[in-house]
């Protein structure tokens, strides 16, 4: 297995990820969107060939990052694929300076909501009807 940056013949794989990983769904085109805001924050892990998971950030503001998806293969869950990816965009934060990581995650994702906790993450509120589906987010936040 491999870590590193997004490059474009990632999409499909990184579309599929995400499709099949995300409840929210996202046209392909976000995703080459994204790269010219910060190539730096969005890393895939490849194994044979394929992208079997990925982050995708931003800078939000001065000192500030912000993930805006982590996905896994469901067949590489449990590996610590998502704390491998969330430690290395630390890493990339704190090359730019970042001073503080926020996120929001689906307030049913209990599962996600401890993942991020392990990490440091904490709540900092509840966002009304933040999902496209109308569900609410809960927004998290750490600090680097």
């Amino acid at each position: 297995m491999q870590l590193r940056h997004y490059q474009n013949r990632d999409l499909a794989d990184v579309w599929l990820v995400a499709s099949e990983s995300l409840r929210e769904r996202y046209d392909p085109t976000l995703f080459t969107q994204l790269v010219p805001f910060w190539p730096d924050g969005l890393l895939v892990i490849e194994d044979l060939g394929r992208v079997v998971a990925f982050v995708f950030g931003v800078m939000s503001g001065a000192q500030q990052a912000r993930v805006l998806m982590l996905a896994v293969d469901r067949r590489y869950r449990g590996a610590g694929l998502g704390t491998l990816l969330t430690q290395e965009f630390f890493r990339e934060c704190g090359k730019k300076g970042v001073r503080q990581v926020s996120l929001e995650v689906r307030a049913s994702n209990i599962g996600a909501q401890r993942f991020y906790q392990r990490l440091g993450f904490f709540t900092v509120r509840r966002v009304s009807k933040y999902y496209s589906d109308g569900e609410d987010g809960i927004l998290l936040l750490r600090y680097l």
